[in-house]
């Protein structure tokens, strides 16, 4: 997990905010809709929000971070819409991760919040789990999210693996500047706008090498 920029909302949602009575998913919202998945892909690079595996237009859903159901008020706020995979939909909770995962469920934090600091309370180990240094949201990543299920924990450790070993082909320490280039590698997006996949535990090492 890694912060969010949030970019602008989608003239299309600017526009549908100010008919009279409107709601998600209500009448005449399926071209809003449409923009706004592309419009969060975008500006995540293409990664689920929570597990940060790859998604695109058929394989992601929309997150309400604050759900509809408790928060009708923010349900059309684009700063509380997330881009997310589809967590395993239709299998048993105990599968299912991210947004299915959460449903209406509470999360004290969220990537797309600047003021949560998610960059600075998330922590990475040697094995690919993620945990956080907030213990409430810690709980929550485990129970709430399941963000540590065995799949994503194995996908996490060969993301790390991967720049372990781009560091190991030179002999001896790497450079301050040389760990630096790489975190700029791996923080850029390619020329289709996708962010790598996985890429926060990669930070998240390279960072701690600094």
């Amino acid at each position: 997990m890694r912060q969010i920029i949030k970019n602008r909302e989608p003239n299309e949602l600017a526009l549908y905010k100010r008919l009279k009575d409107a709601i998600y998913d209500g009448p005449n919202f399926t071209e809003v809709k449409d923009k706004i998945r592309q419009s969060l892909l975008l500006e995540q690079g293409f990664l689920c929000a929570y597990c940060m595996e790859r998604i695109d237009l058929n394989s992601m859903k929309i997150e309400h971070w604050a759900c509809q159901h408790s928060n009708q008020e923010m349900q059309l706020e684009y700063t509380n819409l997330l881009a997310c995979c589809k967590g395993h939909e239709g299998s048993p909770p105990k599968e299912q991760t991210c947004d299915t995962r959460k449903g209406g469920n509470a999360l004290k934090l969220s990537p797309a919040n600047a003021n949560h600091r998610i960059n600075e309370v998330i922590n990475y180990d040697h094995q690919g789990q993620i945990t956080s240094t907030d213990d409430e949201f810690n709980i929550q990543i485990n129970q709430v999210l399941n963000l540590n299920k065995h799949r994503l924990k194995s996908n996490r450790l060969t993301a790390l693996i991967m720049i372990q070993r781009e560091l190991h082909q030179k002999i001896g320490e790497r450079k301050r500047s040389e760990i630096q280039r790489l975190i700029d590698k791996y923080n850029q997006r390619n020329q289709h706008g996708k962010l790598p996949e996985y890429y926060g535990i990669i930070i998240h090492y390279l960072q701690r090498k600094l």
